[in-house]
């Protein structure tokens, strides 16, 4: 088959491996699979025994309803203790699940439960703390479900319970905190009250002394009574003026920055006073961080930068509070201005006492005022209900949540399958070569007259099959004569197909294109011992062949054929003119002569260029059915180039796993420049690959019965077949 100029010469081909030949591959592979998944299995099992068991223990808490207020998580419209006037504190359950898994109360946890001792108290809390869930069902629950993880199942159980004592205390504690520091505030507050009192009622006794009155008549009783009513409203606005300037006073001393404020201060803006809550609040939580980092971190300064902003919003309002008030005493001290003028006209003892009565009035209902807060503060202080509740008591299951042994060991047996996967599938798409017949011919529109098997290797048994083969073998060993009369192995098969073949191309004209040139792109591809063993294979039939070794370089097949040190490059040379007196007759094979090389001359590219090579192929065509003449590779050498000029065909030997998909291009431009005749391919060192099953490429061998039982009709087909008729 020829390629002409205008012929197509590539074909559209898919680097990459089907699923079906994946697949057969990996059966073919299957070894490697049984050991890839039992080494990951061991794994996976060793992993299992040293790993240790971690448990998981649940269990739910409920914010109490007395501790929250209005927008704190839960739907709680008042607070019942709010009605006897105790000191209560509002807080979120947000709050609360985060104090729940901070560091402060984990670290007082790990000291109860004598976990760690000393500068490993922080990073034992800190391990709790990792493995502690706290979540929340949904807005506007007011349930926090709490999750630990542990080795030991009771150590996570003692770990929730100890948890919520801890958190209950320090509830407690701080709560107390708030009463105790508005305890002091009213005992200074009374005790000033107390010498007010005092100086006031010395100065009345004194003036009654000094005037000698005992009863003031009713002089002036109706605007008196006006004053009075006055009085009163005075007496509620300068309450709340005096405690609004004290809180304020107490916010702007630098020095207090860490003093709670006292709640339920009377001051009456409500506003001010949940304010003075929240302030509380978030001081609170800021000495707990502070108790375990410093005031550099982050967290830290952003909670003080939150509460300098909340304290000055708070004296921002109490100066609004105040202004109020004293708009309001203006006013009230109008009104009483006018009665003072009416009761002017008294006597001015009864105007003097009056006021005296006046400011000893406030003073007394200011004092009042204080002892009923000082009893709620005390009650307050002695009612310690507890800010979470326990409602499901730490459980789970005795089976451990992790490590998973159905999970783990699933995982070992998909990485034990995957792994040979990936490598045999990165391996064949690496593989730039010609790897069996049906690569090659979807690659070349090229003719492949057939393709030469590996020797296929004896069987190793039972556990033997696993373990690599490393037989040495000798260098000749490729070159030797493996075809034999009779013999009905792989390779013989192949070389009687090869062999009809050739007969069906020069059917009818032997005489006239009977020089054979056989070469390859690069040494290793076989070319020496297909050449060999096709002309034996030819001779056994009854052709007469001739076999030249032109390689004058290597001389391989002379080698392999025990050649004498007289050959072509002698005659080429003019030393032996007598070519009969060069052919080596082989007794076992008596129509096939072999001219070998000879001496290896230092100019071979010279001998060849000469006359008597042409003359030497002009006196055999006559004496022969086949001339074989066996070339150097072309990739590295010329004489190829020369030889073939004499060449009336050239079979060109690629070998499986050698031959470079990216040359096929290259040689298919080489034929059609002309460079070689009627060029055909046999592919050389082809195996059963496993994504081909049983398959050689050619179906040669039983397919074609041992080259054997032909009818002249199907030699025909044949023959226009490769011929491309």
């Amino acid at each position: 088959m020829d390629i002409s100029a205008n012929a197509p010469v590539r074909k559209q081909t898919e680097d990459f491996i089907s699923l079906v030949d994946l697949f057969h591959i990996c059966w073919a592979n299957k070894w490697w699979f049984v050991c890839s998944i039992f080494v990951f299995v061991s794994l996976a099992s060793y992993k299992l025994s040293i790993t240790p068991k971690v448990y998981t223990r649940e269990a739910a808490i409920m914010v109490t309803q007395e501790s929250l207020g209005k927008n704190a998580g839960g739907n709680v419209s008042g607070n019942s203790f709010n009605d006897l006037g105790f000191v209560q504190q509002n807080v979120s359950v947000n709050n609360v699940q985060r104090h729940l898994t901070s560091l402060d109360v984990l670290m007082e946890v790990v000291r109860r439960l004598g976990l760690a001792e000393g500068r490993d108290v922080l990073r034992r809390a800190s391990g709790i703390k990792g493995r502690l869930k706290a979540s929340i069902a949904d807005d506007k629950s007011t349930i926090i479900n709490l999750k630990m993880t542990d080795s030991s199942p009771k150590q996570a159980e003692q770990i929730l319970y100890t948890l919520v004592q801890v958190y209950n205390e320090k509830w407690v504690e701080n709560k107390n905190q708030v009463v105790i520091s508005t305890s002091q505030f009213i005992d200074e507050r009374l005790r000033l009250l107390e010498r007010e009192l005092s100086s006031v009622d010395d100065s009345i006794s004194a003036f009654k002394r000094r005037h000698q009155i005992t009863e003031l008549g009713e002089v002036g009783g109706m605007y008196l009574q006006q004053q009075n009513r006055s009085g009163e409203v005075l007496l509620q606005l300068s309450n709340q003026k005096a405690m609004a300037e004290y809180i304020r006073d107490l916010l702007q001393d630098e020095s207090g920055k860490r003093r709670l404020l006292p709640s339920n201060s009377g001051i009456g803006n409500t506003a001010v006073e949940a304010q003075i809550s929240d302030y509380n609040d978030q001081l609170q939580l800021l000495g707990a961080h502070l108790a375990y980092t410093s005031e550099q971190n982050p967290v830290i300064r952003n909670q003080m930068r939150e509460l300098d902003q909340l304290r000055t919003s708070i004296i921002n309002n109490i100066n609004y509070q105040i202004e109020t008030i004293d708009i309001q005493l203006q006013s009230q001290e109008g009104y009483s201005g006018n009665a003072s003028q009416k009761i002017a006209d008294t006597p001015g003892q009864a105007q003097h006492l009056a006021a005296i009565e006046r400011q000893k009035l406030v003073k007394e209902s200011l004092y009042l005022f204080l002892l009923q807060k000082r009893e709620e503060n005390e009650i307050s202080m002695t009612y310690t209900a507890n800010n979470i509740q326990l409602i499901d008591v730490p459980n789970g299951s005795d089976t451990p949540t992790s490590p998973v042994p159905r999970t783990t060991l699933m995982m070992a047996l998909v990485a034990g399958l995957f792994l040979p996967v990936a490598v045999l599938f990165v391996k064949e798409n690496l593989n730039s070569t010609i790897r069996d017949m049906d690569d090659l011919e979807h690659r070349t529109v090229l003719p492949v007259i057939g393709e030469i098997p590996l020797e296929r290797p004896r069987k190793q048994k039972g556990f033997l099959r696993l373990l690599p083969r490393r037989k040495k073998v000798d260098p000749r060993a490729r070159r030797r004569i493996v075809v034999e009369p009779g013999s009905q192995d792989l390779q013989n098969e192949a070389f009687r197909v090869i062999r009809s073949h050739l007969e069906f191309m020069t059917e009818g004209d032997a005489k006239a294109e009977n020089v054979y040139l056989f070469t390859s792109h690069s040494p290793g591809a076989g070319k020496t011992f297909v050449s060999m063993n096709l002309a034996v294979a030819l001779a056994i039939k009854g052709h007469k062949v001739l076999f030249i070794d032109g390689d004058l370089r290597r001389a391989s097949a002379s080698v392999s054929w025990n050649a004498p040190k007289l050959g072509l490059s002698s005659y080429l040379g003019g030393t032996e003119t007598d070519l009969d007196a060069l052919l080596l007759r082989q007794p076992s094979y008596p129509t096939l002569d072999v001219l070998p090389v000879g001496i290896i001359p230092p100019n071979p590219t010279e001998l060849l260029s000469g006359e008597k090579l042409g003359q030497l192929i002009q006196e055999v065509r006559r004496r022969y059915d086949y001339i074989f003449i066996d070339c150097p590779p072309t990739a590295h050498m010329a004489d190829t180039s020369i030889i073939e000029h004499y060449a009336d065909r050239t079979l060109f030997i690629i070998r499986a796993g050698l031959f470079d998909r990216k040359n096929i291009p290259d040689l298919e431009m080489n034929v059609q420049s002309g460079r070689y005749k009627h060029l055909s391919l046999i592919l050389n060192g082809t195996q059963r690959l496993p994504h081909r099953g049983n398959k050689y490429g050619y179906n040669y061998g039983y397919g074609y019965g041992y080259g054997y039982g032909y009818s002249e009709s199907s030699a025909r087909r044949e023959k226009r077949h490769f011929l491309g008729i």
